[in-house]
């Protein structure tokens, strides 16, 4: 029994760290794919889906508006592995962290699946859960990243990370609000606003900055998974050969 139990703690600790990378690289090359759809949306189709006023979502009009919705799960399953990897790494992840990057995950995969309403305003059940999920999407990973942050720093390999994750959120979070100040003449109608506080012509950038702070984000986290993983499997000792005498 005691043998087994050496044999089968040495396979779980040369098991994880290769989880570990398998994860890493999972959701390094979903965020690649998925931030390289994205950048060549907003170049194929600059003329039809102007990049500093419109939104993202509107892609889905596109000819190749399928991209869109294939960058957006991409993502989600990144997420969805990095967040796998990093508790595995050992990591103890609040319950709190969990949810928010749930939501965001949530949210992708609604916005995916429900496109907006091609007009200024909401005019379908479809729409109107886009807008929704579009609101908990770009809010959601700032404040999962804050809380993510927080989980980190207890472990001495993240620290670093933790404090750029910080950084990151923190700025996500200044851009998020940013959106929808961006956004007040179409929220407000009713409300005449002087061209001067109009930020309409330049609110699809913000939504870009902000889509680029949130993959850059969960890039940095994606790769100190590798690294610590590599570097635990180039430390792990050698299984000692078991005798049958």
């Amino acid at each position: 029994m005691g043998e087994q139990g050496l044999m089968s703690g040495g396979r779980a600790s040369r098991v994880l760290p290769v989880l570990g990378c398998v994860l890493a690289v999972l959701a390094l090359f979903g965020l690649a794919r998925s931030l390289l759809a994205m950048t060549y949306l907003n170049l194929r189709f600059a003329e039809q889906v102007d990049p500093l006023s419109r939104a993202m979502s509107f892609y889905a009009f596109v000819d190749e508006g399928e991209m869109l919705s294939g960058a957006l799960v991409l993502v989600a399953i990144a997420t969805a592995a990095l967040l796998t990897g990093i508790a595995r790494s050992g990591v103890r992840l609040r319950a709190r962290t969990a949810a928010l990057f749930a939501v965001w995950c949530l949210a992708l995969a609604l916005c995916a699946i429900f496109p907006t309403d091609n007009s200024p305003r909401i005019e379908t059940f479809a729409g109107l859960v886009h807008q929704i999920a579009g609101a908990a999407l770009f809010a959601g990973l700032p404040l999962a990243g804050l809380c993510l942050a927080r989980d980190l720093a207890a472990r001495p390999e993240w620290e670093v990370t933790a404090r750029t994750t910080r950084g990151l959120a923190i700025g996500g979070v200044a851009v998020a609000l940013a959106y929808p100040i961006a956004r007040l003449p179409d929220l407000l109608p009713w409300w005449h606003f002087p061209a001067v506080l109009d930020l309409r012509p330049v609110s699809g950038l913000v939504q870009r900055v902000l889509f680029g702070m949130e993959v850059l984000l969960l890039v940095v986290l994606a790769v100190r998974l590798l690294r610590i993983s590599l570097a635990h499997r180039g430390t792990m000792p050698r299984a000692e050969p078991v005798s049958t005498r």
